[in-house]
């Protein structure tokens, strides 16, 4: 009997992977692709397979690896059919993720670093290399005269460069989120060792007898980039093109070929594990609306890892890495602990589900602050994906609910920055878990109200549905309870403002769950009389009585019988319930199920 195939979570070195036969998606096709750009730059949000891919193409063209073609490749599309710059290469790597991001000790790491690697190349390939070019690269003084004696000691060699930067912009965004703006600009303008390691490469990829024939470097955003080098001038941006939309990511066709392998291997529902996959981890796309969907190749994994080893599904959805990476960039939505512009375009994506601007493919950090830069970083850092065009602006909207969750976490941490609530998003966690068991909601309808009227009272009131909407919504989701919150979504023939849609699949026991409708008078305005406020009720029922007439809802939610206009379904396990919220500015002045 064949031996179950291996889920390798978290290893990225190819040889590994294909030598323990371990679950891979191939994607060597596009190496051909590939090979029509000298110098590439490919971009991709966290954990999305990039290093993976790096590993792949090095053993791929690495002349160190040509004897084991066959064993690597075999059984992949460009093993069958290889172009003919494989094995042909001498391979200069560097992984930047590995540089520390302590910003005193930054320099010195990174030309440590860089120097190990310049070094480690030079005794690899001592035997290529022009003579007497491994000895001087060892003896050289630093990264820059190492450097230097790599690309101007090649020019006269047959022999040619592969340069591979994984992970180019690690350290870099983590000090502009840990430590800010200055620290930031110090280290990537001027004539800083950063910018000289780009200079020095730029020169080596030009002229006669370029050492560097192909350059191939990954990262999340295009801002270091642009910082170093006014933009990735010696080489092309592929992160938006077509063809590469897919280089990395799990398709539709690739998780529904990995959940029927191993469903009836370990005995998990396949049909529920894969909608799973997709509502946690899928709906990226890269380049236009019209891209394939992805699922995030680390978070599948991970999941999977988890369901085939434990055989029962994971408590937590979220990958712990991830959270980390994305705790990272609270800072951009918070100055001097007020919230700023950056912070109402987050509101406006938690609040409204979509943001419309242009998509820019390059800007610098210090351009954040423009509306249509901070909106472009939300797409790189993978927060959000591209769902449409609208008069010639892209429509960008939440991917999955795993961001979704993460993005509004963002909302309720730059609170705290302003004033603490840090601790009453555990509260409100603990309030719907009692409401998913018991059906009992005061508890955390009266601290988002508490926490809306506190929020509210230091915003500009003339959004104020909107600063109601998104904090609601935010905390909500950001609680991490055992509902999926949605917002704004069709049933019934109308839109609802807010569901706690119960996540059956993961924990079949809620036996409550809830649509809620919001009404919101101004600040301005005089408080609503008894019988305006009646009207309100009313209004809001009647729109309520639609929404729960929707026999899709009742289905999917699995609602007991009895509640206005539902009908019977197969597993009526699920009470809904019906809520009225009416707020004049911050204060919430009716909390009513109806």
């Amino acid at each position: 009997m064949e031996k179950t195939r291996p889920i390798l979570y978290g290893v990225a070195d190819y040889a590994e992977i294909r030598k323990a036969n371990a679950w891979f998606v191939d994607r060597t096709a596009k190496i051909r692709n590939l090979e029509t750009t000298r110098y590439a730059m490919f971009l991709r949000p966290r954990r999305f397979g990039k290093s993976l891919l790096v590993s792949m193409l090095e053993y791929y063209y690495d002349i160190a690896f040509a004897d084991s073609f066959a064993k690597l490749f075999g059984g992949t599309d460009i093993g069958e059919n290889p172009t003919e710059e494989h094995g042909r290469y001498l391979v200069l790597k560097f992984d930047f993720s590995a540089v520390s991001k302590n910003v005193h000790a930054v320099q010195e790491d990174f030309n440590a670093y860089s120097g190990l690697c310049c070094d480690t190349f030079a005794r690899k390939y001592a035997a290529e290399l022009p003579d007497g070019l491994a000895d001087r690269v060892l003896d050289a003084s630093g990264v820059t005269m190492k450097l230097n004696e790599i690309f101007l000691g090649m020019r006269s060699s047959p022999r040619k460069l592969y340069v591979i930067i994984d992970e180019y912009d690690n350290f870099t965004n983590t000090i502009l989120a840990e430590n800010g703006q200055k620290a930031y600009d110090d280290l990537c303008h001027g004539d800083d060792f950063f910018k000289q390691f780009f200079t020095i490469l730029k020169t080596a990829t030009s002229g006669a007898n370029a050492p560097v024939t192909r350059l191939f470097i990954t990262g999340v955003s295009p801002v270091t980039m642009d910082d170093v080098t006014s933009g990735f001038n010696i080489g092309t941006n592929i992160s938006l093109d077509s063809v590469f939309a897919d280089f990395t990511g799990f398709r539709h066709d690739d998780l529904r070929t990995m959940v029927d392998y191993y469903a009836p291997i370990c005995g998990f529902d396949a049909d529920k594990a894969y909608d799973a996959a997709l509502t946690w981890f899928d709906n990226y796309r890269f380049g236009s609306a019209d891209a394939p969907s992805l699922a995030n190749t680390t978070l599948v994994l991970n999941f999977f890892d988890k369901l085939v080893r434990v055989r029962d599904w994971p408590d937590n959805m979220i990958d712990a890495n991830l959270r980390t990476d994305y705790a990272k960039i609270r800072h951009l939505v918070t100055v001097d602990r007020r919230l700023n512009g950056n912070f109402h375009v987050l509101e406006k994506l938690i609040a409204g589900g979509s943001l419309e601007e242009p998509l820019i493919e390059s800007f610098q950090a210090r351009e954040l602050s423009r509306k249509e830069n901070f909106t472009s970083l939300l797409y790189w850092l993978g927060i959000t994906t591209i769902t449409g065009k609208k008069f010639g602006k892209t429509v960008f909207g939440i991917p999955n609910e795993t961001l979704k969750e993460l993005a509004a976490k963002m909302i309720p941490a730059a609170y705290s920055d302003v004033h603490k609530i840090d601790e009453r998003v555990f509260d409100i966690n603990d309030g719907l878990c009692d409401f998913a068991e018991k059906g009992e909601w005061r508890g955390f309808v009266d601290i988002l109200s508490a926490i809306v009227k506190e929020n509210f009272a230091v915003r500009d009131s003339v959004e104020g549905e909107k600063v109601v909407q998104s904090t609601i919504v935010a905390l909500l989701t950001a609680s991490g309870g055992p509902y999926f919150v949605t917002h704004e979504r069709e049933a019934g023939g109308g839109f609802y403002d807010i569901a706690l849609a119960p996540q059956l699949a993961r924990w079949p026991d809620i036996a409550h769950a809830a649509l809620i409708e919001m009404k919101y008078v101004k600040a301005g305005e005089p408080a609503p009389t008894p019988d305006a406020l009646a009207k309100i009720k009313s209004d809001a029922i009647d729109q309520l009585d639609q929404y729960s007439s929707d026999p899709v809802l009742a289905q999917a939610w699995h609602l007991k019988t009895g509640t206005t206009g539902i009908p019977p379904v197969a597993v009526n396990t699920v009470t809904l319930h019906r809520f009225v919220l009416v707020f004049h500015g911050g204060d919430a002045i009716l909390a009513e199920e109806v």
